[in-house]
């Protein structure tokens, strides 16, 4: 009887110790790397785009660049409906695969790699820079001046999706050291 008691007491502590709001494994835990010459032309900096929920279709997504010693620079989050339709699937939408998931990590985190100086002209005439553009349009949160010193720059740049038909360009800033998204830009 006493081996009994001290078993049953033991289970007790143990059942204790846990925690009842402890979150089950995740059904949708998928990460995808890309690594290329971005901030420096001889370090790589790593983009690892990564899903995390109880099912792919639930799963938040991010975008996060890293530099060579594995720093943050830049952090962007969604979700893999935002990101792919625009919206939040309707109810009876069939689910998300892991192989579906694991082929827009991996296309996500292939970004373009291009210059500054690929940039539309922010014409003076133009009140704005979509005023100026002819196939998309581009906001910035730079004033012309300083948009058109970066864009002559020629810079590097990496552009991301951002949502279906959003796409955001991201440069190191020469005065700041730092990333800077310089502009977005869609239909």
């Amino acid at each position: 009887m006493r081996r009994f008691a001290l078993a049953l007491a033991a289970l007790a502590l143990g059942a204790c110790g846990q925690n009842e709001n402890a979150a089950a494994p995740e059904a949708c835990a998928r990460s995808a790397t890309h690594a290329m010459a971005w901030t420096q032309s001889e370090a790589r900096d790593v983009i690892t785009t990564t899903a995390h929920g109880p099912s792919c279709r639930q799963a938040a997504v991010t975008f996060v660049v890293r530099n060579a010693a594995r720093d943050p620079l830049w952090v962007f989050a969604s979700s893999y409906d935002l990101m792919t339709i625009g919206a939040a699937a309707p109810a009876d939408a069939p689910p998300v695969t892991p192989e579906q998931m694991d082929a827009f990590l991996t296309a996500w985190a292939d970004v373009t790699m291009s210059q500054t100086s690929a940039l539309p002209e922010w014409r003076a005439d133009a009140a704005t820079l979509t005023e100026s553009a002819t196939t998309f349009a581009y906001d910035t949160p730079f004033a012309r001046e300083t948009y058109e010193a970066l864009r002559a720059a020629d810079l590097r740049m990496i552009c991301f999706a951002a949502g279906v038909e959003t796409s955001r360009c991201l440069i190191v800033d020469p005065a700041s050291g730092e990333p800077a998204q310089i502009v977005t830009y869609g239909p």
